[in-house]
């Protein structure tokens, strides 16, 4: 499986999430910034220049900025909810683990 790793040391902001897995995937510039656009990017083929499958590893996960903890949280459910639903993507975080799930 192809491995995508993303540096969340510099992620300050919410932005910060979406443009970092963007670079990572080749998205297009027009993709949009919320987590309908990133699902159906991720699980679609033809948008994004990588394509799953994939994992993702997020690196330096407790060094990210207040700004983006909620962002991150939400992208790591987000990732972990399409691979239990069969999605050939997951994710795994390194440093401090991520807060529980988000509730729903």
């Amino acid at each position: 499986m192809r491995e995508l790793v993303i540096d969340a040391e510099n992620w300050i902001e919410p932005d910060d999430v979406y443009d970092l897995f963007f670079n990572a995937v080749g998205a297009p510039p027009w993709h949009g910034r919320n987590f309908n656009a990133l699902r159906e990017s991720i699980t679609q083929s033809g948008i994004n220049s990588v394509q799953v499958p994939y994992l993702i590893r997020i690196k330096n996960y407790s060094s990210l900025g207040e700004g983006a903890r909620v962002a991150a949280r939400d992208f790591i459910d987000l990732i972990r909810e399409l691979h239990e639903s069969g999605c050939p993507v997951d994710v795994v975080v390194e440093g401090v683990s991520p807060p529980e799930r988000s509730p729903n």
